[in-house]
């Protein structure tokens, strides 16, 4: 079973390059923006049990490969390069969970508005 901690690093970097992908900010800030944030904290703790069956090293390495994108995002500078990282990531929680998109914080609003449905 994944810790709180280790999804509050991937629900964070998930926020943060979804709001990236809308206007320029600065990631950094925003990351630990999230990481504090009390709504995300509750967040993780509650994924963290719902989603037991996802492990420490599923949920680090998602939320490595999350973090990653913001190298991604310098290099190539698109919209839709940065779109289709964050996408990736999502598509791979959605195979790690029998097809099905986890009900993870805002990913369902995440994974609609940025289309990765046909990504």
């Amino acid at each position: 079973m994944a810790t709180a901690e280790t999804w509050i690093e991937l629900l964070a970097w998930t926020k943060a390059l979804f709001e990236a992908t809308k206007a320029t900010i600065d990631l950094t800030t925003t990351v630990q923006k999230y990481r504090d944030d009390p709504e995300t904290k509750r967040e993780a703790v509650r994924v963290s049990f719902a989603f037991s069956t996802f492990s420490e090293e599923e949920v680090d390495a998602l939320a490595k490969r999350m973090s990653s994108c913001r190298s991604r995002f310098i290099e190539e500078g698109s919209g839709p390069q940065r779109v289709g990282c964050i996408c990736s990531v999502l598509n791979d929680a959605k195979e790690g969970n029998g097809g099905t998109l986890p009900l993870v914080d805002d990913w369902q609003n995440i994974y609609a508005q940025l289309s990765c449905s046909t990504r």
